[in-house]
């Protein structure tokens, strides 16, 4: 029944392609995603190993982040790290800040987690972590009309505890709001099964918020199947928000969508979750997806 409504729906979101303009300056920059770089920082991230929340390897895997972000320019000022504890053992969310122009106190987030269990979590989710580090590399220098906030989450396997607490303790006192949200996209699990023709990607819908919660996720959505369709090679499919670490935006109201792989692996939470085991160039493509998405939701120059 899934694969039939799922099938509908990828219908669905191909006609509204025709709808939304396309956008030349988007296309050369999510055509600027580097095979290369997403290769090597799979790699890098498989040799970081087992990322357990408050493991020596999983504080490793957030500086090996850090740095990307230092090489890329950005400034000490521009990167926070969000402490949580899970019992005793402690770790930490990084927060990378880009200022918007027309509405810098208004946030687009891209986020994914960073933490694996069991093995070293290439595809989940090393695979969002490296297409995440490729928008943000990109669109380092490129002025965009909403602030952007790129999230590495940790705590995620064990329950979303670090996304929970960045929402309830950082964004949130309580129901008093303290960052002004646009939208959430979350990466998560994008490095498709390997030796399958990984050629679609499920873009991930609300479907269990309130009616406002799902409609605004709705557009969202749409308007994600249509930014794949414009610059990347990919179909695109919808599928239902559940178990990643949008999950906690969604629970305080937010919008939220994201990408999740279509084919989807085994592997994940194993000790084969490897770069042998992950389709690169389907991250690649991803990765032009999302970047030409999070500058349309973003608000990126096109000139």
């Amino acid at each position: 029944m899934k694969k039939l409504i799922t099938t509908t729906l990828l219908m669905f979101g191909i006609t509204f392609y025709h709808a939304q303009n396309f956008i030349l300056k988007y296309k050369e920059r999510a055509d600027q995603v580097s095979l290369d770089k997403i290769t090597h920082h799979l790699k890098a991230f498989e040799k970081l190993g087992i990322k357990t929340t408050g493991s020596p390897e999983n504080d490793n895997a957030l500086q090996w982040i850090r740095q990307q972000y230092l090489s890329y320019g950005y400034t000490e000022d521009q990167i926070a790290e969000d402490p949580f504890s899970i019992g005793r053992k402690k770790s930490n969310n990084l927060i990378i800040t880009k200022k918007g122009t027309a509405h810098p106190d208004q946030y687009v987030i891209i986020c994914g987690h960073f933490d694996s269990i069991n093995g070293p979590g290439v595809n989940d989710n090393g695979s969002g972590t490296s297409i995440i580090l490729e928008a943000a590399r990109i669109l380092k220098d490129v002025p965009t009309g909403y602030s952007i906030k790129f999230i590495h989450f940790s705590g995620e396997e064990q329950g979303l505890y670090g996304s929970r607490h960045y929402v309830n303790e950082v964004a949130y006192t309580g129901k008093q709001r303290n960052i002004d949200i646009k939208m959430v996209l979350n990466l998560d699990q994008v490095g498709g099964k390997k030796g399958m023709f990984n050629d679609t990607v499920f873009c991930d819908e609300d479907q269990d918020g309130s009616s406002k919660n799902n409609e605004a996720s709705t557009k969202a959505t749409q308007e994600l199947m249509k930014c794949t369709a414009l610059y990347s090679p990919l179909k695109a499919a919808i599928d239902p928000a559940e178990h990643s670490d949008y999950i906690s935006f969604e629970k305080k109201g937010e919008v939220i969508t994201g990408f999740f792989e279509y084919i989807r692996s085994d592997l994940p939470h194993t000790k084969d979750d490897t770069f042998a085991n992950t389709d690169v160039r389907y991250v690649y493509n991803i990765g032009k997806a999302a970047l030409g998405a999070l500058q349309h939701f973003a608000g990126a120059s096109d000139k």
